[in-house]
C-alpha cells in the first residue's frame, strides 16, 4: 500500500485540482493508496473544500504546528509500506510520481527529487543551493536537493522516526544510516500559481540547529560514548599539558601561585571525567532504550531460508 502524506495550511486554491491529480496519478499504477491531508491549523477554507474530497483522510490540528510535526503525525497515521511526502502548492508536479515510483523497483529505498530549474525567488535559490552543499558535507549525502518536499520513502527506514525542529530536512540521511539506498530523480518545478512559500529563510537559518543534532544522531546515536569519551579524552590530554607546564615553570623557580595551570589542569581533569561518565549513562540510557522497545539499531534487509536438511 501506498500512503502519500501532504500538509496543508491555508492552500484552499489548490486542493481540488492537487486531489484530482494525485488520484489520476496513483490509478496508473496496481498498488492501493491512501492520500491524507494534514491540515496544519488552516485559517481559510481549506478545511471546508478538503473534507468533501473522495479518496481522502483528513487529520486537522489544534493549531499551526509547521510542516515538520504535521508530516510528524502524517507517518504515524500512514498504513502504507510505501510513504510519500508532497507539497500542496503544485510547484512540484504530482505526474512525476511515477517515475519516481519506478525507481522503487530498481532496488531504491528511498527517492529525492531534484529541482534542477527552479522558479523561485533568486535569493532563495541562492540560499538553498548554499544550505545543500553544507548539509551534504555535514551529512555525508550526496544530495542536490534537501529542501524538495517531494520524497518517497520505504516506510520501514522512518516509521518509529520521530520528527522535530526542521528535522523532515535530513530525513534522507536518517534512513541512510539505517541502511536505506538513495536514488535522485530530476523533476519539472513550476511557480507558485496560489499564495506565498510558508517556509521562510529565517527558518531555514534556524534549521541549522537541528542539523547539529541529526549530525549527531546519525553519527553517534548508536556509540555515545565515542563522542563523549573522545572529548573527554582531549579534555584530559588538555590537563596532563597544564599540569606538565606548571611542573617545568616550578623547576625553573617560577611560584605555581603566579600562574592559573594548576587550576586549568583540574578543571579540564574533572571535564574529562564527567564527559566519561556522560558518554558511560548515554550508553546504558540507549541499551536499556532498546530492549524496552524490542528492536536494535540494525535492520535487516532480506532473510532467505532455503531449508535444511536433519538427518535422524
Amino acid at each position: 500500500m501506498i500512503s502519500i502524506v501532504i500538509p496543508v495550511y491555508n492552500e484552499e486554491a489548490t486542493l481540488r485540482e492537487l486531489h484530482q491529480r494525485v488520484v489520476e496519478v496513483m490509478l496508473k499504477q496496481n498498488d492501493s493508496y491512501e492520500i491524507i491531508f494534514i491540515n496544519d491549523g488552516s485559517t481559510d477554507r481549506t478545511y471546508e473544500v478538503a473534507k468533501d474530497l473522495r479518496p481522502l483522510k483528513m487529520i486537522t490540528l489544534q493549531r499551526n504546528y509547521g510542516d515538520t510535526p504535521a508530516l510528524d503525525v502524517g507517518i504515524q497515521e500512514a498504513k502504507g509500506d510505501i510513504i510519500i511526502f508532497m507539497d500542496a502548492d503544485l510547484q512540484d508536479d504530482p505526474g512525476e510520481l511515477i517515475k519516481m515510483l519506478h525507481k522503487l523497483s530498481e532496488g531504491c529505498d528511498v527517492i529525492v527529487s531534484w529541482r534542477r530549474k527552479r522558479y523561485d525567488r533568486p535569493s532563495r535559490i541562492i540560499f538553498s543551493r548554499f544550505a545543500n552543499m553544507i548539509v551534504s558535507y555535514v551529512l555525508g549525502v550526496n544530495i542536490h536537493d534537501f529542501g524538495c518536499g517531494l520524497k518517497i520513502y520505504k516506510s520501514k527506514f522512518i516509521k518509529d522516526f520521530r520528527l522535530w525542529g526542521e528535522a523532515q530536512v535530513f530525513l534522507p540521511a536518517i534512513a541512510k544510516e539505517r541502511g536505506a539506498r538513495i536514488c535522485e530523480v530530476e523533476i519539472s518545478h513550476y511557480p507558485r500559481k496560489y499564495g506565498s512559500s510558508k517556509i521562510k529563510i529565517s527558518k531555514m537559518i534556524k534549521g541549522g540547529f537541528d542539523l547539529i543534532s541529526v549530525a549527531f544522531f546519525i553519527k553517534y546515536f548508536s556509540k555515545p560514548l565515542r563522542f563523549f569519551g573522545g572529548w573527554g579524552l582531549f579534555s584530559i590530554v588538555l590537563s596532563f599539558t597544564a599540569f606538565i607546564s606548571s611542573l617545568l615553570l616550578r623547576i625553573y623557580n617560577t611560584p605555581l601561585t603566579t600562574t592559573p595551570l594548576p587550576t586549568v589542569g583540574t578543571l579540564f581533569a574533572l571535564t574529562g571525567v564527567i564527559l566519561f561518565m556522560l558518554g558511560l549513562l548515554a550508553e546504558i540510557v540507549l541499551r536499556n532504550y532498546y530492549a524496552v522497545v524490542g528492536r536494535s539499531p540494525y535492520f535487516i534487509r532480506e532473510i532467505i531460508d532455503n531449508g535444511r536438511s536433519v538427518k535422524e
